[in-house]
């Protein structure tokens, strides 16, 4: 094996690796059309589940919930039936593997395939609800 690809072979988007590039990202460092390897946020607000009939005529349930961390807000998109119905407004979340996006005008962050979220512990690193609203108001 060649030392680069033993390099290459060494690095990925694991949280720990994250953390020593600078990660996790800040909602403000989310661009369209790029990779979120991890962030931290909390869940401001949920919308209702919407039932969805894709392109190929499969039916799914989405939901938009708005998370927000001290540099702004985003809407993050969930596809699937089921999907945040464990998340409540004031929950910390770790996304991890999610894609940024553009959606008419409004910056929103997707799950895909491969990304996940799961609720961790509120450390009080991110904003309670209350003075994310009052610094953001809506989503960024």
């Amino acid at each position: 094996m060649s030392r680069w690809r033993s390099i290459i072979t060494e690095v990925s988007f694991s949280p720990e690796t994250c953390l020593i590039w600078g990660y996790p990202l800040k909602v403000s460092e989310i661009e369209s059309e790029s990779t979120v390897p991890e962030i931290v946020v909390r869940v401001i607000s949920m919308g209702p589940p919407r039932l969805i009939v894709t392109r190929g005529g499969r039916r799914t349930q989405l939901r938009e919930v708005l998370v927000g961390d001290e540099s702004g807000t985003v809407v993050l998109v969930l596809w699937g039936f089921g999907m945040g119905d464990d998340l409540t407004s004031g929950t910390v979340i770790r996304i991890t593997n999610a894609w940024g996006k553009s959606w008419q005008g409004q910056k929103q962050l997707t799950l895909g395939r491969n990304g996940s979220y799961e609720i961790i512990e509120d450390d009080g690193s991110i904003p309670p609800v209350n003075e994310l609203v009052a610094k953001h108001g809506k989503a960024s």
